[in-house]
């Protein structure tokens, strides 16, 4: 890992029906106010494709299937950079369980998202492609 990377980060860009999951980060969190995809830090023990259905799963209450993988990339935010882990992941469901970490949700199209005001350049949509 560089030096200037602060760890390895986990993101599920979650699908239902087409349609793609997103997260307002609450005031209880950094980046306040911004859209993200849920995701996290990976743990030491942890493999990145373990890590992401925890996260999504933490963050939202969903289970998930990961449909594909991405390749790893370094996007930066409010609390510096961090290497990136995306996976398309599948719900059968799309209620949410919001945490602490988020204030709302909305499942969009992937135009929509570049209408809202997001967090980093949100790399991890390009796995869509």
């Amino acid at each position: 890992m560089s030096q200037n990377v602060k760890g390895e980060v986990a993101v599920p860009v979650t699908k239902y029906n087409g349609k793609i999951l997103i997260m307002k980060r609450s005031k209880e969190t950094s980046s306040s106010g911004l859209w993200i995809f849920p995701g996290g830090k990976i743990k030491e023990d942890e493999k990145s494709s373990e890590a992401v259905l925890r996260e999504l799963e933490e963050e939202t209450g969903l289970k998930g299937e990961i449909m594909k993988k991405g390749e790893s990339c370094i996007d930066s935010g409010e609390l510096g950079s961090w290497r990136l882990y995306p996976f398309v992941v599948e719900v059968k469901e799309n209620k949410i369980e919001l945490n602490h970490e988020h204030s709302e949700y909305r499942w969009v199209e992937k135009q929509e998202i570049e209408e809202l005001d997001t967090l980093g350049e949100l790399k991890a949509l390009e796995i869509l492609d």
